[in-house]
């Protein structure tokens, strides 16, 4: 018998259905060592060599065979969840995005008792955060814009902070969890299990990753400088290269935030107002004796664009998309 206690076992008939899954399985870098089969005696020559933490098919593989297979949980994908009462048995509808299931895979392998791999530190990560004391000034949509730029080149994930991001009616979407219960989660809980709930909290779109910004703008007053820096660690431990943070005042020390930055980006207006805000927070980074963090700040004075899409499109080949892939390149 294997010693390796962290195996996934993907089983479905239809070979391009498994080979789609086991590509989303190893892009969310989850832990498991994934193997996949179309055929059910392959299966258990598997199970009788190898420890299995996590059997994934289908209702219809389940009967034919897979319910019989030796694992710590079973996970069904099916269109009428709450038709198989069995211990360790858990129904995941199989009619929803994929993205989704995986998501919904992932949170119930954290939730059960199932062995998952140690993460070794990665090379460290790049944090590139976006800040501006002034309102209006496209903050969020050139950090968007920079995190799909990045993504076309190395693994990135996009964070926003902001109290009133407004995510839920741009994707037109509710998310079934958020930036306020991950950082939850993290406050209570240590080890391996915690790369399972990030991965089951990562949303996509346009090629990056993100994790839902906080539904409740007071659950940002409970959010500390040192919960965002653990999550940047273990974004780190699950592969991430490029962390973009969009970030505002709400979370206490968030200086120290933008200290822990490889760069800052501050987009600004010239308007007389917008000047003096600049103005008064260049004075208190200057109180701050022990943070250099005006030595990693690029401001940013955009030029007028036409056209300025949601950042739910691809921001690549805009003006706006141009013209932060300039910045970007002066790194």
């Amino acid at each position: 018998m294997s010693v390796n206690n962290n195996n996934m076992a993907i089983y479905f008939a239809d070979p391009e259905y498994l080979e789609g899954f086991m590509n989303y399985m190893t892009d969310r870098n989850s832990g498991f060592i994934c193997s996949g089969f179309t055929r059910g005696d392959n299966l258990t020559d598997f199970a009788e060599k190898n420890n299995i933490s996590v059997l994934l098919t289908d209702d219809i593989c389940f009967q034919n065979g897979a319910r019989n297979i030796k694992s710590e949980i079973t996970i069904v994908l099916t269109e009428k969840p709450g038709s198989v009462s069995s211990e360790k048995v858990y129904e995941i509808n199989i009619l929803q995005p994929v993205d989704e299931i995986v998501r919904d895979i992932l949170k119930t392998a954290a939730k059960s008792d199932v062995s998952v791999a140690d993460r070794p530190y990665l090379s460290s990560a790049a944090v590139y955060s976006f800040f501006s004391p002034v309102g209006r000034s496209l903050k969020t949509t050139l950090a968007v814009a920079a995190s799909q730029i990045m993504s076309d080149k190395e693994k990135t994930i996009y964070i926003n902070l902001e109290p009133d991001s407004g995510f839920t009616i741009l994707f037109g979407q509710e998310f079934s969890s958020d930036l306020s219960d991950l950082i939850f989660f993290l406050q209570g809980n240590t080890g391996n299990k915690v790369s399972l709930i990030l991965q089951s909290s990562i949303c996509t779109c346009q090629g990056i990753s993100f994790i839902p910004p906080v539904m409740n703008p007071e659950d940002l007053f409970h959010i500390t400088s040192d919960d965002i820096l653990t999550l940047l660690d273990l974004l780190q431990r699950n592969g991430f290269k490029n962390i973009v943070i969009d970030i505002g005042y709400f979370i206490p020390g968030f200086e120290k935030i933008l200290d822990s930055s490889t760069k800052i980006y501050m987009p600004v207006r010239k308007d007389r107002i917008s000047s003096s805000k600049i103005a008064q927070f260049y004075s208190f980074l200057r109180t701050l004796d022990d943070l250099s963090i005006e030595d990693n700040l690029t401001q940013l004075d955009p030029p007028y664009f036409k056209d300025i899409p949601p950042i739910t499109c691809n921001l690549r080949g805009t003006e706006i998309g141009k013209y932060i892939t300039g910045i970007l390149n002066e790194r």
